[in-house]
């Protein structure tokens, strides 16, 4: 039994590998090794021609890497380290306006008109990344004007400017003409704030506050009322207990001494709309003097839609050493404004300004009331206290584009020692404006 089956196991061994043997006589092992050769010398042709390509490839585009990036939002072009930048922009504002004003004891007057109220266009940018400029002209009323051409750099960790830019004196005058609430700033600031001129000025700015002082000369001033000014020291400071988005609590103050070492003082001219007749107008040669001294105290709250502001100054002009006494003025102006749609005024805290709206469709109403008090007797036939009442309304298309109406009426009470009749003035006037 046991002989039978070894002798089954064997035969069926033998017949397994009979069978086995078939079935490796029909494959041919060498071709299957010479196709795979042929396969892998295909894939590492396909390889190399992949790596000449991919180093073809960096080798064209080796400088894109510094290529400029283009933001076309601003109109501007910087390097891709940041260390150099140049940024276009401007603005245009169109005005319209009608006026009448009563003269006692005169001959009314009336008028209406259009103008090109500004026409600016600035480049800016950075040199070397430790480096700034800013060259601003405007084209408006046929004539070119240099506003601003700063450098500016930080030395001891100050931003120090050089060139001719805006004193540190006012916070009406320091927020830009592009996003201050009416058409025009107040009387008092242009009887006060001594605007442009050439100098250097050195600033410091955080989260809440911010301090800038500065020495300048008469320089490049456009034509300005301080035409006659020698050299001037100004500073400013500011304190915003509140910054938060929707919520500011603002206060300043600001000081400025202006020497005149040829005795000339400033000139002082009064209107309450820009195409208004000055009834308050010094002499042009200005106000005999050997200096003047500036104080200006500024506040202003934003509560989310609502917002107030008010500056008060006061000056003296000393007299000019040949038994002419000190001339004092002053004057103030408090103002509102409401978010008919809920948005807020924005404000910066490092540089103690307010800034851009940026809401579309906004609507907001304001009203300001100012006077200025110049009834020293030292101011001759334009010894009088002015008033003013200024109503806006505005509409933001968008933050670049803006509309507004404003009303406003004025009176100019003249002292009976000037001898100059009283007037009163009312204007209805209207600007678009864009800025880019």
């Amino acid at each position: 039994m046991i002989k039978q089956a070894l002798v089954g196991s064997v035969a069926a061994a033998a017949l397994s590998l009979s069978l086995t043997g078939t079935a490796f006589a029909g494959y041919d092992v060498n071709s299957r090794i010479d196709s795979l050769e042929n396969e892998l010398r295909e894939l590492k042709a396909q390889m190399q021609m992949r790596d000449s390509k991919l180093a073809e490839l960096e080798s064209a585009t080796e400088g894109l890497g510094d290529l400029p990036k283009f933001d076309s939002r601003k109109l501007q072009i910087s390097s891709r380290d940041g260390n150099w930048s140049i940024r276009f922009g401007g603005r245009l504002m169109l005005d319209a306006f009608i006026a009448e004003s009563d003269i006692t004891g005169g001959a009314d007057t009336s008028g209406a008109g259009a103008e090109i109220r500004r026409a600016r266009f600035f480049a800016s940018g950075k040199v070397m990344g430790d480096w700034k400029y800013k060259l601003q002209i405007d084209f408006a009323s046929n004539a070119v004007s240099i506003k601003t051409a700063t450098i500016s750099t930080k030395i001891a960790g100050l931003t120090t400017t050089f060139g001719n830019d805006k004193e540190p004196q006012g916070l009406e005058e320091l927020t830009s003409s592009k996003y201050i609430t009416f058409m025009e700033r107040s009387m008092v600031n242009e009887a006060f704030a001594p605007g442009r001129n050439l100098g250097v000025s050195v600033a410091s700015g955080g989260d809440n506050y911010s301090v800038r002082a500065g020495f300048y000369t008469n320089g490049i001033d456009n034509g300005s009322d301080a035409a006659t000014t020698d050299w001037s020291a100004t500073g400013r400071v500011t304190f915003a207990p509140i910054a938060e988005k929707t919520e500011v609590v603002h206060l300043g103050a600001s000081a400025s001494y202006r020497g005149f070492d040829d005795n000339t003082g400033p000139r002082i001219r009064l209107r309450n709309f820009h195409n208004g007749t000055r009834f308050v107008s010094t002499a042009a040669g200005g106000i005999p003097s050997e200096g003047q001294m500036t104080f200006g105290a500024e506040a202003a709250a934003v509560f989310g839609p609502f917002s107030a502001q008010g500056e008060y100054f006061t000056s003296t002009l000393e007299g000019n050493g040949a038994g002419s006494a000190d001339i004092d003025y002053d004057g103030w102006y408090v103002m509102a404004s409401y978010f008919i749609t809920g948005e807020s005024r924005a404000y910066k805290a490092d540089k103690g300004e307010f800034g851009r709206v940026k809401s579309e469709g906004a609507i907001e109403v304001a009203a300001r009331y100012e006077m200025v008090d110049m009834e020293d007797t030292g101011f001759g036939t334009d010894a009088s206290e002015t008033t003013a009442l200024t109503l806006g309304v505005n509409y933001y298309f968008n933050p670049y584009v803006r509309a507004m109406l404003n009303y406003g009426t004025a009176e100019y009470d003249f002292t009976a020692a000037s001898g100059a009749n009283d007037v009163e003035t009312d204007f209805i006037a209207t600007r678009l404006q864009i800025d880019f």
